[in-house]
């Protein structure tokens, strides 16, 4: 495909530098996943352990509910959050994201129909709609929804990556299934989604049961910890298949020493490997907390090392036809100071509701 054919650049100049919006895209993409993780992962998981426990009391019903009490602000979270990296996307990547979604248009409005379907499903859930014993199974259903939405954005991606792509998806829509990266792109995602929830959650039960001791809280994390340690490690090789389909020109781009493509490939690899030796090593989540802190942190580094990572393969992808580096730049320094202050307050305030959403759980829990 040309790049004449894509659309026509706005001509209007962007009011800050593009490295400040690769930055902003860099950060609220990072705040956005951990929420979205949370939510994937944990709706899996909790539906999984609710439906195979029989007894109410089981210790599975209870990661259900742990669950079930964290989804709605985690879903919440995910959809606000998931605005700002969007709009830094609209102005960095804009000739090729906008007509991706235009191609599988109402792939992409479903969407809203999916997100509505999930969230109103945990409240279902939540209030027990159906009797306790059908919890899970609209757990389960949030679960469907938030795996489908993630299809959904992974298809959209990898169209805005292959303008080449868009005239034989536009007459046949299945034929975006016939790019090589599609699955284990998406395999990435959800496997890195149970492993960041399950690691959640068993950080969440070890500081639990160090408040109110309960058998249960013991084996949640060590439940958590094997999702972890089983996802983190299929990641790995999912990552070498994900890794090998990518076209040879971007692959040679992130092998063949450049900076700073191969030293955040090297650094991002290593810290996966260090977060399933880490995992691999904590057999008791209750006696070794200092384990699950390490294997957290690492496993939060990792995450936010892929994220610049996935934006450089984007850009090796869209070199022939879009070089952000080029657009024209006009700063525009009393809106970007306020629009930075204003920044700095959004962030502070979801902090300071996360704050107190983990003090009620405690409290309650």
């Amino acid at each position: 495909m040309s790049p004449a054919m894509l659309p026509a650049l706005d001509p209007a100049p962007l009011p800050a530098p593009v490295w400040l919006f690769h930055t902003l895209l860099v950060v609220t993409f990072f705040i956005h996943v951990l929420f979205m993780n949370v939510a994937l992962g944990g709706s899996v998981i909790g539906a999984v352990h609710g439906l195979l426990a029989r007894d109410p009391e089981a210790p599975g019903r209870k990661l259900g509910r742990m669950v079930l009490g964290l989804l709605s602000p985690a879903l919440s979270f995910t959809i606000t959050m998931g605005v700002a990296p969007l709009l830094f996307v609209q102005v960095l990547y804009a000739q090729t994201f906008y007509p991706a979604t235009v191609v599988i248009g109402w792939v992409w409005l479903g969407l809203l129909v999916l997100l509505v379907a999930g969230y109103y499903s945990v409240y279902l859930a939540k209030f027990e709609v159906g009797g306790r014993d059908f919890v899970p199974a609209l757990m389960g259903l949030t679960g469907l929804c938030v795996v489908a939405i993630a299809l959904i954005q992974v298809l959209v991606n990898v169209l805005q990556l292959t303008p080449g792509r868009w005239p034989g998806v536009g007459l046949r829509l299945a034929a975006v299934f016939s790019d090589p990266t599609i699955l284990p792109r998406y395999l990435h995602f959800l496997l890195g989604s149970l492993a960041v929830a399950g690691l959640f959650f068993a950080l969440l039960a070890v500081e639990r049961h160090r408040t109110t001791p309960d058998p249960a809280y013991s084996w949640i994390a060590t439940c958590g910890v094997r999702w972890a340690l089983v996802a983190t490690g299929l990641q790995v090789a999912d990552g070498l298949w994900f890794l090998f389909a990518l076209p040879e020109d971007v692959l040679r781009g992130l092998m063949q020493g450049r900076f700073p493509e191969t030293p955040t490939l090297a650094i991002a690899s290593g810290l996966g490997l260090l977060t399933l030796i880490l995992l691999s090593r904590t057999t008791d989540p209750i006696r070794q907390r200092s384990l699950v802190h390490g294997a957290t942190a690492s496993m939060l580094v990792t995450l936010f090392s892929m994220i610049p990572l996935r934006d450089m393969v984007r850009d090796l992808y869209l070199a022939p036809f879009v070089r952000p580096q080029e657009f024209p730049v006009k700063t525009q320094g009393d809106v970007l100071v306020l629009f930075l202050l204003l920044f700095v307050a959004g962030l502070a305030t979801v902090g300071w509701m996360i704050l107190r959403v983990v003090r009620e759980r405690q409290t309650a829990g």
